[in-house]
């Protein structure tokens, strides 16, 4: 959904000038449409103190929602680089408080296109540089940041648009493959888990060899020993989480898509999705239990390697 100019303009000032001299966060409002309803994703931006434009960074939650001790650390620690940081909330604005049960109440797409919608409000705020601003997302939220790298999806979303300038994807769920998937052209950074039993990193080293493959600048990085979510604060089971790590959706040459384990077509070479063959391929394929919790090695590697990124791609524009 893009935003009119005026509408556009009307939510982001949120905040008076002296507030955001301060450096101080201020909420803004995005509208969206949601299944045929009109909603309004929220989200918390940090300013660095000053008037001058900076990059952004665009950071997206996981299945649990936000949390001070994910989301927010990171807001918090990238601000102090000099880059602005947005945390939008994809779940509340839809009546939703965790997908970890059902993941089809809001769908990785349905993330993937806040996003988007994000991006196009943050290359209009008078004090973000709108060519430097990327994207950080965790699992769920980690999918749809590797989504948005797909220069299909991209132009789609924003035909003639901006484009994110930096992907990192924090184990994700790679179960969409495209078939010669060519990206934006934007670096991805992967970070992954090697115990990580919600997600397959595996499948994501598949994907991302496939990228590299069609001239995508993309880099992984699996921590090993380290489950999903070896960032957050907790450890965490829900025995009836539903499980995906042995799904795959493969998109074929003609076009269609096909789950790799069921063998299920699921999309045909139209485009046309056959709902009751998606159900069928997901019983084949998906499993019920997830669980995870925090690698103190890797979470700190993993914010030293995010901030890496965030100095060389945004910052110093590399």
């Amino acid at each position: 959904m893009l935003l009119a100019p005026s509408v556009l303009a009307l939510l982001l000032v949120t905040a008076s000038a002296p507030a955001l001299a301060q450096g101080a966060s201020q909420q803004i409002s995005i509208p969206r449409d949601y299944r045929g309803k009109a909603i309004t994703v929220s989200g918390q931006l940090f300013l660095p103190a000053g008037a001058d434009k900076v990059p952004a960074l665009l950071i997206h939650h996981g299945s649990g929602g936000v949390s001070d001790g994910r989301e927010l650390r990171y807001a918090r620690e990238i601000v102090k680089m000099g880059v602005a940081t947005l945390v939008i909330d994809s779940f509340k604005p839809r009546g939703i408080t965790s997908t970890v049960r059902d993941q089809s109440t809001v769908t990785s797409n349905d993330m993937l296109a806040d996003e988007f919608a994000a991006l196009k409000a943050l290359a209009g705020h008078a004090r973000i540089d709108g060519t430097r601003v990327g994207v950080v997302g965790f699992s769920k939220g980690g999918t749809a940041a590797l989504l948005a790298a797909h220069e299909g999806r991209a132009a789609r979303a924003l035909p003639g648009g901006p484009r994110f300038a930096l992907h990192v994807p924090v184990y994700p769920s790679c179960i969409t493959q495209h078939y010669k998937p060519k990206s934006t052209g934007a670096p991805i950074y992967f970070l992954l888990g090697g115990a990580d039993t919600s997600v397959s990193h595996s499948v994501c080293e598949e994907y991302a060899a496939a990228l590299r493959a069609e001239g995508a600048r993309v880099e992984v990085t699996v921590y090993p020993g380290a489950q999903h979510g070896f960032d957050s604060a907790q450890a965490y089971n829900v025995p009836q989480g539903e499980n995906y790590s042995r799904c795959v959706f493969v998109q074929q040459p003609d076009g269609s898509w096909k789950e790799r384990i069921s063998g299920i077509t699921t999309v045909d070479a139209k485009g046309q999705r056959n709902e009751e063959a998606n159900k069928r391929a997901l019983a084949a394929c998906r499993t019920l239990g997830v669980s995870g919790g925090p690698d103190p090695e890797a979470r700190a590697k993993a914010m030293a390697a995010l901030k890496s990124y965030v100095q060389r791609h945004l910052l110093d524009g590399k």
